[in-house]
């Protein structure tokens, strides 16, 4: 398969890679879309230590089943993932904490990412892509979330709601946009239902 790698700092070319083996309690994506982090430039400056020459690097996608291990996730079914791989049965996943769990990969880091033409991923970290929601707007997942997150975490720490507060976002990238554009379309009215699969 085709895969854009990250060979050194400031260089990534296109390669044919072998496609990756299906694991047990894995999916094989077919990579339809996946958008350019800011870590992921971080990392093509070589200002990331923990992202090796080598690697494949994006973790902001969406694709559809390829390939399973599990007969609930059948070709062809559409999905964006949390690139943040836990293993469930440390103290912080079991506190439900797993965005701190002791034994954590991540997608574009840790393990081959998303610039590919096929991805592996746990299916537990699957999320259902609803079936109007266009390619583009679903490879935004991670990104909204991290940006919704924020809001949401705000509106915890207001004495008032929200819509009657002045906000001010500092820095203008991915993140800051959308944490703005989230505010300015009311958070309410901006979720998006999406849910676990199966």
């Amino acid at each position: 398969m085709k895969a854009l790698v990250y060979t050194q700092p400031r260089t990534v070319l296109l390669q044919d890679v072998p496609e990756p083996e299906l694991d047990a309690g894995e999916v094989i994506l077919h990579i339809d879309a996946v958008g350019i982090c800011g870590s992921d430039l971080h990392a093509w400056h070589g200002h990331d230590p923990r992202r090796k020459p080598g690697l494949i690097l994006g973790h902001e996608f969406v694709g559809t089943v390829a390939r399973s291990s599990l007969s609930a996730y059948g070709q062809g079914q559409r999905f964006t993932g949390n690139p943040l791989i836990t293993c469930g049965v440390c103290d912080y996943c079991m506190q439900g904490r797993n965005n701190l769990c002791s034994n954590r990969t991540m997608v574009g880091m840790t393990r081959p990412g998303a610039f590919a033409e096929y991805m592996s991923i746990p299916a537990a970290s699957l999320i259902a892509v609803p079936g109007d929601m266009s390619i583009e707007a679903a490879a935004l997942t991670e990104p909204a979330a991290t940006a919704w997150h924020a809001i949401n975490l705000t509106m915890r720490a207001l004495v008032r709601p929200i819509h009657e507060c002045a906000v001010l976002v500092i820095g203008g990238g991915a993140i800051g946009m959308l944490s703005a554009l989230t505010k300015k379309r009311g958070i309410e009215s901006s979720i998006i239902k999406f849910e676990r699969f199966p």
